[in-house]
């Protein structure tokens, strides 16, 4: 358990250690708070062990450490991470560098080295049953981003990739990996911001109105290693109380200027409900959705629902927008770029739009099958 002396990591030791399993609680310099996690753990047999986890050689004596004291290493679970504050255009050149490197040293290049020393000891006595399990604590913010921290972002979607390519790799020896991507959690490193009025609006991100509990990231952790979620494998869950919802629908504005399609898919955090229209320059989505926001430039918007692979969308079914004057202001359909020489309408839609290269082209007319939006003008 990297990172176990606070926090996330002192929840997911605790319930590891309820369910009778004995666990080693790494630390880098707080030795104290390493030592009070595990005398608060139920059971024996449990150790503390020590590495800056940016130093490749301290991370394989951590891990060798860990394994010989314990009697083996069933679980490895990549829970350490930094979070610097670097906005691009609030840093130094230097700042910027020690930033990228510091939390990519950890959150990164140590968990993909803590990986690769426990995989020796979970392939060195041949099992015979259920292999390793390995679980990284990724984050929300690889998706929803991260603009003053970038490099957790990036360094959280990077650990979600590296999980899914090792699920591939490992899968022959029995060893499953799997990640959770947590919103905000309660812990004492996030005290301080949700005692603030900013705790409200990120309280609020979520329907629950509420940050997760350590104890619950935990639970997750501790299913995806048990012998039940073996099918998991590869899985990135998320938990973050709905706050943060993924490759639900695609987001275009339609641009004047070139009539280009212009992707859209970060939500507001305080979005609310819409009956079924907003006022002209806000995005309408099917049955109820949240609502987006504007998007810069865009005049009239469109909304795919999508699912979010390829070069171009795959359609789930035609979109919706709203003029000023709340009336529907057109349909598309989007089909995929190999097919748009052959065909120029989606089947079973009078509509129709045919992707260029940098281009849409879109037809207004009637909505056929729109009945979340029954009190609008069923024409163009």
């Amino acid at each position: 358990m990297t990172g176990g002396s606070r926090g996330i990591g002192a929840a997911i030791a605790l319930a590891f250690a309820a369910a009778g399993d004995r666990v080693a609680v790494h630390y880098r310099d707080a030795a104290p708070a390493a030592e009070a996690v595990l005398a608060g753990l139920p059971g024996d047999g449990h150790v503390a062990v020590r590495a800056d986890l940016a130093d490749a050689e301290a991370v394989r004596a951590m891990v060798d450490d860990a394994a010989a004291r314990l009697g083996g290493l069933d679980v490895l679970v990549n829970n350490a991470g930094v979070y610097l504050a670097h906005p691009v255009t609030g840093t130094s050149y230097q700042e910027w560098q020690d930033a990228w490197r510091a939390t990519l040293g950890v959150n990164l290049i140590g968990a993909a080295n803590a990986t690769w020393c426990a995989v020796r000891h979970m392939t060195a006595r041949g099992r015979s049953g259920p292999g390793g399990r390995i679980v990284n604590v990724g984050s929300r913010g690889a998706f929803r981003g991260e603009p003053d921290h970038p490099a957790y972002g990036a360094s959280k979607a990077g650990l979600h990739a590296f999980g899914q390519s090792l699920a591939v790799a490992l899968a022959p020896h029995g060893i499953t990996v799997a990640s959770v991507a947590p919103g905000y959690v309660a812990t004492d490193m996030t005290a301080a911001e949700l005692g603030t009025p900013a705790g409200d609006l990120i309280r609020a991100q979520s329907p629950f109105s509420r940050v997760a509990r350590p104890e619950e990231i935990a639970a997750a952790v501790v299913y995806l290693a048990s012998p039940g979620a073996a099918w998991a494998s590869g899985a990135v869950l998320d938990l973050n109380g709905a706050s943060y919802l993924r490759l639900a629908r695609t987001v275009f504005g339609v641009d004047p200027a070139g009539d280009r399609a212009v992707p859209d898919v970060r939500p507001v955090p305080q979005a609310e409900p819409l009956p079924g229209a907003e006022e002209f320059g806000r995005l309408v989505v099917d049955h109820g959705d949240r609502h987006l926001g504007a998007v810069a430039g865009v005049e009239r918007l469109l909304v795919v629902p999508a699912q979010l692979r390829g070069e171009t969308p795959v359609v789930a079914r035609p979109g919706q927008a709203a003029g000023p004057d709340h009336q529907g202001a057109g349909v598309v359909g989007v089909l995929p770029r190999d097919r748009c020489q052959r065909r120029s309408r989606p089947p079973g839609h009078p509509e129709r739009v045919r992707l260029r290269r940098h281009a849409v082209e879109r037809d207004d007319g009637p909505v056929p099958d729109l009945p979340h939006l029954d009190h609008l003008a069923q024409s163009g």
